[in-house]
This record gives structure tokens, C-alpha cells and sequence, in this order.
């Protein structure tokens, strides 16, 4: 029985900036080591979350809020990618506890603010050391300079990646009607 010559997968990128002599594997090495980051990433805020006896969704909001002190629901959603309808939802858990509280946007009564209430501030002090030596641990690799360079290069890549999700329901619809 003849054995089948080894036929490499399609590439999974066509941009040339992308491609390392014609193959996609740095690109795909690059794609795993941000997935596996993303999990480490993802592990940190739930331990926090934790900590502060709240949902992973629930501590990215106060962390916004706790940065901006009267944020609307909007700007929160918008910021996490997610609806508006869940911030609201997870938002109200947060209200409900006295974590956050409520109040009417004094330049658009329609709009609701989320604010910081004395218990926030309480879970930020009892948080931040714990944030302290682990956000020094997952970004030790980075001085000031690779720093802001990371930081622009992730907003950019966040603005890319809303673009890609959009042409991929697209697809999606396109791939079920075919």
C-alpha cells in the first residue's frame, strides 16, 4: 500500500507581512501564544474576581468604573465589547450589593451612571496588593517603552479584531445559505 506524501494545511494568512518564507507557522505560533496568554490572563481576573467575592464580568466593571467614576452603562458595554443589556444585568448585582450604585447622567437624565461607592473603594484597597505583584509578574518582560508600544499595538488590535468578528458573522450567514 502506498503511503501518502505529507501535503501541508492550507495557510491561514495571505498577507505577506504575515508570512515567514511563505509559511504561516510564526503566524500560528503567534495566534497560540496570544490564545494561551488570553487563559493566563483570563485566570488572574477570575482570581481577583474571587477575592473580591464577585464574577470575572463583575470586576472588569468596577475596574472601569473605579477609574472613571461616574461611567455610563454605554461607555461600560462599549469598553468590555459586550451589550448593554448584560452590563446592565451584571452591573445591577454589583448595585444590589453596594459595590456600585446608581445615578441619572446630571448632562442627560435619560442616561444611568455607574459611580464608586465606599465598599468599592474598600475592594480596591483589599485588592490592589494581590493586583499589585501579579500584574508586575504577567507584564515583567515590558520596559516603559515596550510598554506604550503594547498598549497602542493592543488598542489597534482590539479595533481589528471588532472588523474581523463583524466579517465573520457575515461569513457565517454566507457559509448557512450555501
Amino acid at each position: 500500500m502506498a503511503r501518502a506524501r505529507k501535503k501541508a494545511p492550507p495557510l491561514t494568512v495571505s498577507r505577506p507581512a504575515l508570512l515567514a518564507r511563505g509559511s504561516d507557522s510564526e503566524f500560528r505560533k503567534l495566534i497560540h501564544d496570544l490564545i494561551a496568554y488570553s487563559h493566563k490572563l483570563d485566570a488572574c481576573r477570575d482570581a481577583f474576581a474571587a477575592i473580591a467575592g464577585i464574577s470575572g464580568a463583575q470586576y472588569e466593571i468596577l475596574m472601569l468604573v473605579s477609574r472613571a467614576d461616574g461611567l455610563s452603562i454605554g461607555a461600560v458595554a462599549a469598553r468590555m465589547h459586550r451589550s448593554g443589556a448584560f452590563i446592565t444585568i451584571e452591573a445591577n448585582k454589583l448595585v444590589e450589593r453596594g459595590i456600585l450604585d446608581k445615578a441619572a447622567d446630571p448632562g442627560d437624565g435619560r442616561r444611568v451612571l455607574l459611580k464608586n461607592t465606599s465598599k468599592s473603594f474598600q475592594l480596591l484597597e483589599r485588592l490592589a496588593p494581590y493586583q499589585q505583584r501579579i500584574n508586575d509578574v504577567l507584564f515583567e518582560v515590558l520596559d516603559a517603552k515596550r510598554f506604550r508600544q503594547l498598549r497602542a499595538l493592543a488598542a489597534e488590535l482590539v479595533g481589528a479584531g471588532d472588523r474581523a468578528v463583524a466579517m465573520l458573522e457575515l461569513l457565517l450567514r454566507e457559509a448557512e445559505a450555501a
